[in-house]
């Protein structure tokens, strides 16, 4: 099975949200199955067969979640996330303002949805090959 350090390892070359259909693909082929990050301290838990699962530790200080969701901030976020003008922290930020507490990602329906706080479905896109 996977380990933090291969994860972490996979995500050092990740320089942007531009990298990340790379790094999904690259993770996957360790094992992982689902991962689900949580926006206040950018911890992430990977879960592979069998529920084995592995934790990465909190990443910087928390963000305080905005209580209200803002769909077209958020949406605008990520577009520019996603064409590398952002790194994960930044990102990170303009979701707590933008109101969405997690996202998680499936690796095997290729897709990752975005949650706010009470467990709705803000946003799913496909990630692409």
């Amino acid at each position: 099975m996977f380990t933090l350090a291969q994860i972490e390892s996979a995500h050092s070359d990740m320089e942007s949200g531009k990298n990340f259909p790379a790094f999904a693909k690259k993770i996957k082929e360790m094992g992982v199955q689902t991962f689900e990050t949580f926006v206040e301290d950018g911890s992430t838990i990977y879960k592979g067969n069998d529920d084995y699962e592995v934790s990465g530790v909190q990443q910087y200080a928390p963000h305080l979640i905005y209580g209200i969701v803002n769909p077209e901030k958020f949406l605008a976020d990520l577009r520019n996330h996603q064409q590398g003008n952002t790194d994960f922290f930044q990102f990170c930020k303009d979701c707590a303002d933008s109101g969405i507490f997690k996202w998680i990602v499936d690796l095997n329906a290729k897709t990752c949805t975005y949650y706010d706080a009470e467990g709705n479905h803000i946003f799913e896109e496909k990630i692409p090959d």
